[in-house]
């Protein structure tokens, strides 16, 4: 990663703990590069990027100020059971995506065959409120998605999935990672190039082992937070599990 974008980083980590505040002057060009021991050049090619996302306003004979609270963005819950899932991607809006020919899922897990020709895939950013939630690839087992192919294109499968009597969801799991956005993922999710992700597989399984549903997400890593119970035992299953 370029050094100016490493700095930038940092500096935005500042603002987002709140050590630069909202509205405040931040130090001078000066105090900068003996903080981050780098050179001029790189400090003000950091600053640019900065001021090009609204983040910090720089005035000639008064400072740069904070100009973006980001202590008050808005974080996501990224569910941990199956209710919350159910509960969280029902309101998201959907963006459909192009599939390129030949291309394949990535790293595949659970036992899943990206090659497989009995799903159906579906590539799409989920919204929520006007700011991308996650960029998703969703392999449907494809006699599921005949059955209801314009209601699955158009609103989120998990829900669906959920709601149907005649679908028993026996085993759900989901693996997370975190790893750096490349560029197509990026534009998708309108964050930087190399900015953390969260990297999750979900698969959901029938009684008999075969995979119904798999999809791989990637979220903006700094707008998801993770909420466990770490003293949770035996949570009562939604009605879909068995």
């Amino acid at each position: 990663m370029p050094l100016y974008l490493q700095v930038a980083k940092l500096m935005r980590q500042k603002i987002e703990s709140q050590q630069w505040r909202f509205g405040e002057q931040i130090p001078t060009l000066d105090n900068l590069v003996a903080e981050f021991e780098v050179s001029r050049i790189t400090l003000r090619a950091a600053l640019n990027l900065l001021e090009d996302n609204g983040i910090i306003t720089r005035t000639r004979g008064l400072g740069t100020f904070v100009a973006k609270d980001l202590s008050e963005q808005r974080w996501f819950r990224l569910p941990n059971r199956f209710d919350e899932l159910v509960k969280v991607v029902s309101p998201l809006k959907i963006h459909m995506l192009p599939i390129e020919p030949g291309t394949r899922v990535q790293d595949p897990a659970f036992g899943f065959d990206g090659n497989s020709t009995g799903y159906q895939r579906l590539r799409r950013v989920h919204y929520r409120e006007n700011t991308p939630y996650c960029l998703i690839d969703i392999y449907l087992d494809q006699t599921i998605f005949d059955s209801d192919p314009e209601g699955f294109s158009q609103t989120p499968v998990v829900p669906q999935l959920a709601g149907r009597s005649d679908i028993t969801i026996h085993q759900a799991r989901q693996v997370l990672r975190i790893t750096v956005s490349d560029k197509e993922t990026a534009s998708h999710l309108h964050i930087g190039v190399g900015d953390p992700i969260a990297d999750v597989c979900r698969v959901f399984k029938d009684p008999s082992q075969k995979i119904l549903y798999y999809a791989h997400i990637q979220y903006p890593a700094q707008l998801i937070q993770i909420d466990t119970d770490l003293l949770q035992n035996d949570a009562p299953q939604h009605p879909a599990l068995t």
